[in-house]
């Protein structure tokens, strides 16, 4: 009697192609399915149809690693899509899986055709990549890529945004760039501030062409002004200056505006619907404590000078509400030049410090459902993620970190 034979795993495919770096695996199952003239779909639909596979369903990565040819640590390298965090234990740290920073992007099709690829194909890179810069295209949206590189403030502008997520992380970054573009659209929809943008448009377009919102050359046009607004935006001494209540300090602010994104912008004549004017209050009130001594930004905006030396008093009522001198600084413990009953700070410096403190004090209250406690490798030295150190900070020093980079080179020579 002749039994029913089980049907046989996935073969090794004719012709195997390598994976690219940080490929997405949808894009090389892509790709080995043209190089072997058959329809993606199809390949598919035998790597996941699990009735096909004996003796039990193959995983993902065993699929594919059956049907290229290639081992399995060599695609969890290349693909960051099948990692998990138990296949990438015994791995590098470059390998394990990809946090929320990271997008998946087309690849510069001038960086494919140098390794030999007509086909296009798509790999995961950090989300404030929007250029190749070998080549100086831009490959941020999956339209056709256009050459950017006679314009050199666009490549500028994609340095800058890297920097912005070194120095302040991306998380920051990415709400700052969400912001910038908020007001930047908000103000050229309202055909104000935007020479620069249509100067560099002209470039991309013709005269007497249309375009649209979401077209990649009028979103590239705009890219060097979002970036600079951002800048301003994600650092945190130049987005508190329209708080401290100097007006040197506010007028800084402004001619930061006017400097990166908003030539001309004048504060005194802008409307409520500005969104510069709408962002100023609504931080105003979120900064305060709970009672809320600003107004509510659904509120009416009023330029009276003797309304803002009321808020400021109230500040400082709650701010030194615990103090006992009367006389002396709650902050530095000067002596005051002319003590009166609603003075507690000898400065808005001394106040400004006053509120960060009281700010970090009740983040370290909170720290235990908020924030995540990180500890130096090296020394053991323990801090909050986010507040004490940055968000990513793996060491404490930089003395930890060259000591630990000296123990692996020491170990690799050996």
């Amino acid at each position: 009697m002749i039994s029913h034979l089980p049907p046989p795993r996935l073969r090794r495919l004719p012709r195997t192609l390598a994976p690219l770096h940080h490929e997405t695996w949808d894009s090389y199952v892509s790709r080995l399915a043209t190089a072997n003239r058959i329809s993606h779909l199809e390949l598919h639909e035998q790597i996941n149809d699990r009735h096909r596979l004996h003796p039990d369903p193959l995983t993902l990565l065993d699929a594919i690693s059956g049907l290229s040819g290639h081992p399995r640590d060599r695609l969890l390298k290349a693909l960051p899509d099948l990692r998990t965090s138990d296949l990438t234990r015994d791995l590098p740290p470059a390998c394990h899986p990809l946090d929320r920073g990271w997008q998946v992007q087309a690849v510069c099709t001038l960086c494919l055709a140098t390794k030999g690829i007509a086909t296009r194909a798509r790999h995961w890179v950090r989300n404030t990549t929007r250029i190749c810069l070998r080549h100086g295209r831009w490959t941020d949206t999956y339209h056709d890529q256009f050459d950017v590189r006679p314009l050199p403030e666009i490549i500028q502008a994609q340095h800058d945004h890297h920097r912005l997520a070194h120095e302040h992380g991306w998380q920051t970054t990415v709400v700052a760039m969400r912001q910038a573009d908020g007001w930047c659209w908000r103000w050229w929809d309202s055909r104000r501030f935007r020479k620069q943008r249509d100067r560099r448009l002209r470039h991309f377009i013709p005269p007497g062409a249309g375009t649209y919102r979401e077209d990649p050359r009028l979103i590239a046009s705009a890219y060097p002004d979002i970036v600079a607004l951002a800048g301003l935006l994600a650092s945190p001494e130049l987005r508190s200056l329209p708080f401290t209540g100097s007006d040197q300090d506010f007028g800084r602010f402004i001619r930061e505006v006017r400097t990166r994104a908003a030539p001309g912008y004048r504060y005194e004549g802008a409307g409520v619907a500005d969104p510069l004017v709408r962002w100023i209050e609504e931080e105003r009130y979120y900064r305060t404590l709970p009672n809320h001594p600003f107004p509510m930004p659904n509120e009416p905006r009023t330029h009276n000078p003797e309304s803002l030396d009321q808020l400021t008093r109230r500040v400082n009522d709650l701010l030194a509400s615990d103090a006992d001198d009367r006389g002396r600084c709650a902050s530095c413990g000067t002596k005051l030049k002319a003590p009166k009953s609603n003075t507690r700070f000898c400065s808005t410096v001394c106040r400004s410090r006053e509120w960060r403190r009281q700010q970090n004090d009740r983040a370290l209250r909170d720290a235990s459902s908020r924030m995540q406690t990180r500890e130096c490798p090296v020394c053991g030295v323990t801090w909050l993620a986010g507040l004490e150190r940055r968000s990513d900070a793996r060491f404490c020093s930089g003395r930890c970190k060259q000591a630990e980079h000296r123990r692996r080179s020491a170990l690799s020579d050996r």
